[in-house]
């Protein structure tokens, strides 16, 4: 709850700056709205992004190098019934 008004804080002051850059003409409110959501936006993604650290790959048991056979690629005798 609180980051979500955090961020609606920021985008209310990020869309009146553009109001405020436009020279405080009105009509353009959603507009101006939009813009500043892609504004925020935009920085906490690079914020994000760059808070992560990239982890190593897991790689799937298939994936590991195979395991040598004791047997050296004989294979069992069949047993007599």
């Amino acid at each position: 709850m609180n980051m979500d008004k955090n961020m609606r804080d920021e985008i209310a002051r990020a869309a009146y700056g553009l109001y405020e850059k436009r020279g405080y003409t009105p009509g353009n409110d959603f507009s101006d709205w939009m813009e500043a959501e892609k504004i925020v936006m935009k920085k906490y993604s690079k914020e994000m992004t760059s808070a992560v650290k990239p982890v190593k790959p897991i790689q799937p048991a298939s994936a590991k190098a195979p395991v040598k056979s004791k047997s050296r690629g004989q294979f069992p005798r069949p047993t007599a019934r």
